[in-house]
């Protein structure tokens, strides 16, 4: 890397000293090749700049001072800064985004990550924008800038087709989260000095569905699937496992009275008991394949059943627009929140770590609300058999009762405070014996 004091660059031609304004390298004036001249001669009327080459590239910036002694000791301070890469200049060679996103698919994705294939449909979207650009020149700004035009509908996603489409906010953070996992991995592989993701925030998102299928919902949606479609909805209802799990399912993964999921979502294994309802649903599918819900026509398993979940939707006469394959998981594990199963019974079931993520599917209603509000809190004594109402209009009176002797809020009881309430009492006293 060479170092040199580029010549000042004034606005205006003018006559210049001798010797001032000349471009003099470190060797030169290590030489003693600087002329001698006047304290004044050191000083310009311009700014001076320094200049560098890395990697085929030249780059200067200014000084922003006119002395070239001080000049030169703001040089000897930014040297070691672009040397150790805090001053935004890469030591590395130049990569693109498109070209470094293909090596993390190969080293990274495709070994350590399950949503390898996911990635590269978001990477699709991500190539769009950021594709031709060199790592270090993606910036914080350009980032907030394709979250707003993501949301906006000007960048086409994956297997759209025609005019793009405007997302939800939930799809914008998960390509987000993308993009994140690259840069960090170039920064990690010395692809790059810093992230410039790191401090971009994630939108917003209130995601949690409350829409969960009512008997007669239920009874039409079964009746309007078909065959294999039929048996994976009921299969869901009673398990309430993912329909990534269920489509995953082995039938060496059904024996000894259990029914284990391996290809989870948290990544660990999860295992239910083989109810008379289970049992029921596996004993109608054929054994003449691996996995338990096989495509008749195809004879593999099913990639995908979204839309033939939909056009059962359709014939089942519910178009609301809010039902989706996860609501099945949702009705089947607020159901049994509802019947009073503990939290931990239910979080063995679905997999769950934490009651904060189960807490999602509880959903009370105002008969539960009602019921809860009217249980008997003063009298402990009380017989279990007793008539609610009965229940009801003690614990009515009980408290108005307590509530009349209690003469409201109680002010703290000071010295001038004291003396008054005595005061008073004593008033009150001789006006009782009048």
């Amino acid at each position: 890397m060479t170092i040199a004091f580029a010549v000042c660059a004034p606005s205006l031609p003018r006559p210049r000293p001798a010797g001032v304004g000349v471009a003099l390298t470190g060797a030169a004036v290590d030489a003693g090749l600087r002329p001698r001249r006047s304290r004044s001669a050191w000083r310009c009327e311009h700014l001076w700049w320094y200049r560098f080459r890395l990697n085929g590239r030249n780059y200067r910036a200014t000084t922003q001072t006119a002395l070239k002694r001080q000049a030169f000791d703001i040089e000897a301070r930014e040297r070691p800064r672009c040397l150790e890469g805090r001053h935004g200049i890469r030591r590395q060679p130049d990569i693109t985004f498109r070209q470094f996103s293909e090596t993390y698919l190969r080293d990274h994705a495709d070994v350590h990550k399950r949503s390898a294939d996911r990635d590269r449909e978001i990477l699709v979207v991500l190539n769009q924008c950021f594709g031709t650009l060199i790592l270090h020149e993606i910036t914080m700004h350009r980032i907030e800038q394709f979250k707003r035009e993501r949301l906006a509908g000007k960048w086409r996603g994956h297997g759209q087709t025609g005019t793009a489409k405007a997302i939800q906010a939930g799809t914008v953070n998960r390509e987000l989260d993308t993009l994140k996992s690259i840069l960090s991995k170039a920064v990690d592989w010395g692809k790059l000095i810093e992230s410039p993701a790191r401090r971009v925030r994630r939108l917003k998102v209130d995601n949690r569905r409350t829409r969960i299928l009512t008997e007669d919902e239920q009874g039409r949606l079964l009746a309007a699937c078909r065959l294999k479609m039929r048996s994976i909805v009921a299969f869901a209802l009673v398990t309430g496992a993912r329909i990534g799990e269920i489509l995953s399912l082995r039938w060496e993964d059904c024996d000894d009275g259990y029914v284990t999921f391996w290809e989870t979502k948290s990544g660990n294994r999860a295992g239910i008991p083989s109810s008379p309802a289970i049992a029921s649903v596996l004993a109608a599918q054929p054994r003449q394949h691996p996995f338990v819900f096989t495509n008749p026509r195809t004879e593999a398993p099913f990639k995908s059943v979204r839309q033939v979940f939909g056009r059962a939707l359709t014939r089942a006469g519910i178009t609301t627009n809010d039902v989706t394959l996860n609501t099945l998981r949702h009705t089947a594990l607020s159901r049994m929140i509802a019947q009073g199963v503990d939290d931990f019974t239910v979080m063995e079931i679905s997999g769950h770590s934490t009651t904060r993520m189960l807490a999602r599917y509880a959903h009370p209603t105002e008969e539960r609300k009602m019921g809860a509000l009217s249980l008997p809190w003063l009298s402990t004594k009380r017989a279990q058999n007793t008539n609610a109402a009965a229940e009801d209009s003690t614990t009515a009176s009980e408290l108005a009762n307590l509530l009349k002797d209690s003469g409201g809020r109680r002010e703290a009881r000071t010295r001038a405070l004291r003396v008054r309430t005595r005061r008073e009492s004593g008033g009150n006293a001789q006006r009782d014996k009048g």
